[in-house]
């Protein structure tokens, strides 16, 4: 039995009194290139990977939801069929942190909106995906909330509709104006594979990985970062502005991915110098991801890692998410021997990056980002493997009454 399922299980009992009746996992996702495009209705190239949350639960008589997490205190509770409200928000500049809970408010309430009708469970969860690490620990949390919430109450909800109501929840209630990119990618993961996902039409493509002696390293900065109250929204803002211009000379241009470089010079000096920094990111990046798609399929690393440290270059100077501790990783994984290509992972402002070594460098991949973090006294990062994994999972449990 996985140890996350065996700790899971042993500490249901003393948490609730009682024995779950479902398992539902759903995993953490490193995005491989095509940052930010996702919501520009453009490209994308993430995988899967091996850590999950994990969440067990049991249907109640009523309508009390009781949610606990392992690694958080307290329990969290809500009436699931009363007015649904996010949780208070704290005041001098964490107003739009996001309590944890808010993420399985929005999912029942998503669900309740689609028609279908639930009652009260009692949830315990538990992850080894590095919270605030940019490996969308939130959208795990979404979609496995909404897989056991569906088998709890007799529902069948489509692949679609998992990825949808998910999205919506995160969109609508949490607010954070994401696309579609980590949803997708926690439920149609296949493992082995990485995910195309064009984020216009939802469609995607199977990539395999032809990793042979090479290996994906995430470099977890422990910079965090929470998404509601970063300059996520505002990116999103300042694309939408850069499209919205760009239509009035080109009306088919319903988005920045139906643009190119050279509607950057119509628009210039009639849009924020910063507007057309972002588009350009957002247009280069579409073209990365699709040569990117290419090179992974004929197994050209080293030319698909060229590509990595041009996306990266991109989001620290034009769309200005990097941060201090995202740039070091990436300037000193450049240095050693192995190495093929580096960039930030996620929405960035802190979180990860993920490198592609050789096996035979990564040990000293992990001793010289050390190294250069302990020399500006920064903390330790911390630096795993990952390797493409399956999408979310739910089984119902053998329960001894």
């Amino acid at each position: 039995m996985d140890n996350n399922i065996y700790l899971l299980r042993a500490s249901y009992g003393s948490v609730f009194y009682t024995k779950p009746k479902f398992l539902a996992s759903a995993p953490g996702r490193v995005n491989l290139i095509g940052e930010h495009t996702d919501y520009n209705e453009g490209f994308v190239l993430p995988m899967a990977i091996e850590q999950r949350i994990y969440v067990m639960a049991r249907p109640m008589y009523g309508d009390l939801v009781r949610l606990r997490s392992i690694g958080f205190k307290g329990i969290e509770e809500f009436q699931v069929n009363s007015n649904i409200k996010r949780g208070e928000r704290g005041e001098k500049g964490e107003g739009d942190k996001t309590n944890w809970a808010d993420y399985v408010k929005g999912v029942s309430l998503k669900i309740k909106e689609s028609g279908r009708e639930i009652n009260g469970f009692w949830a315990l969860y538990r992850s080894d995906i590095p919270i605030g690490a940019g490996l969308s620990s939130s959208a795990a949390l979404e979609v496995s909330t909404a897989i056991v919430i569906a088998a709890q109450f007799g529902h069948e909800l489509k692949s679609e509709e998992i990825v949808n109501i998910a999205h919506s929840a995160e969109n609508d209630f949490v607010g954070v104006k994401c696309g579609i990119m980590d949803q997708m990618t926690c439920v149609h993961a296949k493992e082995g594979n990485a995910l195309f996902i064009d984020c216009r039409d939802s469609s995607f493509e199977y990539i395999p990985m032809k990793l042979k002696d090479e290996t994906f390293v995430v470099v977890d900065t422990r910079v965090k970062r929470d998404l509601g109250s970063s300059v996520y929204n505002v990116r999103r803002e300042e694309c939408e502005a850069a499209a919205k211009a760009i239509a009035k000379l080109r009306p088919e241009v319903k988005a920045l991915r139906d643009a190119n470089i050279d509607d950057l010079k119509e628009i210039d000096g009639k849009v924020d110098a910063d507007v057309i920094k972002r588009a350009r990111h957002i247009i280069t990046e579409n073209e990365r991801v699709l040569k990117a798609k290419d090179l992974l399929k004929s197994g050209s690393l080293k030319e698909f890692g060229e590509l990595m440290y041009q996306s990266h270059e991109s989001l620290k100077e034009d769309y200005e998410v990097s941060s201090p501790e995202l740039d070091l990783v990436v300037d000193t994984a450049k240095g050693v021997k192995g190495v093929l290509g580096a960039r930030l992972t996620g929405a960035g402002l802190g979180g990860s990056a993920i490198v592609l070594v050789k096996k035979e460098g990564q040990e000293k991949l992990t001793e010289v980002i050390k190294e250069a973090f302990a020399k500006k006294e920064s903390d330790e990062p911390n630096l795993f493997a990952v390797s493409p994994a399956g999408g979310v999972a739910v089984e119902e449990m053998e329960v001894d009454e």
